[in-house]
């Protein structure tokens, strides 16, 4: 059910403001795009608990701090970035929600493939950044993605061709600069993978430890008929700042799609992952988050089974602890033609703190008769025997618990299979769940 409520008065004065320098400020359909997600904006702002889909998460703390867009990109240490860019990818770098090209390094790519940004791609491949640009997502009642419209300031621009596969995954880099505190980073991604082509694609989202600032990114998707496209989401912002990111995909006959979330950063973040499936498509969906300190998680997965013979797997994994809170809220609906339609979704959760928690929410609407559809839900703490089994073998109380909560996210870790994301991913988890001794190479 959605809830009309007037926008945040500092949020609304961003919106009415004079936007002569924003993107594509000089192009007439990017702009009556914008005044429409504008007046939309107007009308709803930004989601509140009274909205069912939003009922766990207050964004309140994002509306008090009144975060504004950055003027340009701030300075990157030579060391962070080296540390955020993934060995053996393609690489497209923005700071502060600008395209850094220096930064960057596309490097050699298959005849026809445009990886590049929107700033860019408004001039040279305008005609595809207007065929996909708010072709995926549905911005009725959905005020994060109307002020993304609305005031994205740039994104990538990625298009794969037919018939042709890109054997390096292509790496968004999204960085918040130490000058980034209070700012507002505001990024639209364009992504299509063409008929019977394949590649992957890997979005990262870094910032200086200690900064307060809003990422607020949506990624649209198309994968054409026997294209296989992978998408990876690794966020790792800083603790002190908030996080609002969507993946909206439409999957055509036959494509294959693959999503995997992983969400270690950010006091207060959402992810959102949509998909419509056509007919038998596949599509999988896999997501880890850790959550600890006062950490708001919330993931938020929808599959559409629109068309029959469609098939999607779901697995999100959950870990809390201290004073956290993770909420998982999957969908599945199934239409009245979805005939032969085969769809999992499962979500386990690990509390290792007495005073954090989860919510946990499945929903399965099916409108076909001749389908195959599970779902399933556990939430629980370590077990003791197992922690008394360790410390008689020789480890300490506190090293048995890592040991054992490291075991249960590493089954997602597992299924990472390009080598320098796995890696960056157990960085993380090695960092809230250290292993005396452990190699990470051994890994």
């Amino acid at each position: 059910m959605s809830v009309t409520h007037l926008p945040n008065a500092h949020y609304a004065g961003l919106i009415a403001a004079d936007k002569s320098e924003l993107l594509g400020h000089d192009i007439a359909w990017l702009n009556s795009l914008r005044e429409k997600a504008s007046s939309e904006f107007a009308d709803g702002g930004f989601p509140s608990p009274r909205e069912e889909e939003w009922r766990y998460t207050n964004i309140s703390p994002i509306e008090k701090s009144q975060f504004s867009l950055a003027a340009k990109a701030g300075a990157v240490d030579t060391e962070f970035l080296k540390d955020v860019l993934l060995d053996d990818c393609h690489h497209l770098v923005f700071v502060d929600g600008f395209y850094q090209a220096s930064l960057s390094s596309v490097g050699e790519l298959p005849e026809g493939i445009v990886v590049s940004a929107i700033s860019t791609g408004l001039a040279e491949n305008e005609s595809l950044v207007k065929s996909l640009l708010d072709s995926v997502v549905s911005t009725e009642a959905l005020g994060f993605i109307n002020f993304n419209t609305a005031l994205f300031t740039d994104g990538a621009v990625v298009s794969i061709e037919e018939n042709t596969k890109v054997d390096k995954p292509i790496q968004l880099a999204f960085i918040s600069s130490k000058d980034a505190d209070l700012s507002l980073s505001n990024c639209r991604n364009l992504i299509i993978a063409k008929e019977s082509s394949k590649a992957t694609i890997i979005e990262t989202y870094n910032g200086v430890e200690g900064s307060c600032y809003l990422t607020n990114v949506v990624t649209e998707v198309v994968v054409e008929p026997n294209a296989n496209l992978s998408h990876n989401r690794l966020q790792a912002e800083s603790l002190k700042a908030y996080h609002m990111g969507g993946v909206y995909s439409r999957l055509d006959k036959n494509a294959i799609f693959s999503q995997y979330n992983y969400t270690f950063g950010a006091v207060l973040s959402r992810a959102e992952v949509h998909a419509e499936l056509g007919e038998a498509s596949d599509c999988t969906m896999d997501g880890l988050y850790i959550g600890m300190d006062h950490q708001h998680i919330d993931n938020h997965t929808r599959v559409n089974h629109a068309q029959p013979h469609a098939v999607s797997n779901e697995f999100y994994k959950g870990i809390m602890g201290d004073r956290s809170r993770g909420v998982f809220q999957g969908r599945i609906i199934v239409a009245e033609d979805a005939q032969k339609t085969d769809a999992k979704m499962g979500n386990r959760n690990l509390l290792i703190s007495d005073r954090a928690e989860v919510d946990s929410k499945p929903q399965l609407e099916i409108y076909a008769d001749d389908v195959k559809c599970a779902h399933g839900v556990t939430v629980g703490q370590l077990d003791d025997t197992a922690i008394f089994y360790l410390r008689s073998r020789g480890a300490d109380e506190q090293m048995a618990k890592n040991m054992l909560t490291f075991a249960f996210a590493n089954e997602m870790v597992e299924r990472i299979e390009f080598q320098p994301l796995r890696i960056k991913v157990l960085e993380q988890l090695l960092e809230r769940f250290p292993q005396e001794g452990m190699k990470i190479e051994w890994l």
